[in-house]
C-alpha cells in the first residue's frame, strides 16, 4: 500500500462515500456505507455507519467502524483492515440512539484502537 505522502491529496465529500461498498482486507463484503459519524467536540469523522443483510431495509444489521479501521478508498468501494467475521460479531448498532462517550470507548476497544483524546 502507498505510503500516505505519495498518494494524490484528495477531499471527499461525505456524499462520496455514502452507498460505497466495504470490504475487507479479502474483498469480502461487509456491507455498505450508510453515513458518517462526526465528532461534535473537534469536528472529525470518528465511525462509518455500515449496513449490511437485509432487504429493502428489513432486517439490516447496523455497525459502526473507526475510521482508523479504513486503508483505501477506491472506485465505489471502501476498503477495511478488520475482517467481515469481526465486523459481524461486534455489538450492533441501533440506529435510533447516539453514540455515547462510554459506546465510543467499548467500540474502539472491540476494534483494537486506542481512543481519541
Amino acid at each position: 500500500m502507498e505510503a500516505p505522502s505519495e498518494r494524490a491529496h484528495v477531499l471527499l465529500l461525505p456524499r462520496d462515500l455514502i452507498h460505497r461498498a466495504v470490504t475487507d482486507l479479502y474483498d469480502d463484503r461487509i456491507g455498505y456505507v450508510r453515513d458518517l459519524l462526526i465528532d461534535e467536540a473537534d469536528w472529525k469523522v470518528r465511525f462509518l455507519h455500515v449496513t449490511g443483510g437485509g432487504h429493502l431495509g428489513f432486517d439490516e444489521h447496523h455497525f459502526v467502524i473507526p475510521i482508523e479501521a479504513v486503508r483505501r478508498v477506491s472506485a465505489g468501494f471502501v476498503t477495511i483492515e478488520q475482517s467481515r467475521q469481526k465486523v459481524q460479531e461486534a455489538p450492533e448498532l441501533d440506529p435510533k440512539i447516539l453514540v455515547q462517550p462510554q459506546l465510543r470507548h467499548e467500540i474502539y476497544e472491540y476494534y483494537g484502537y486506542s481512543v481519541p483524546e
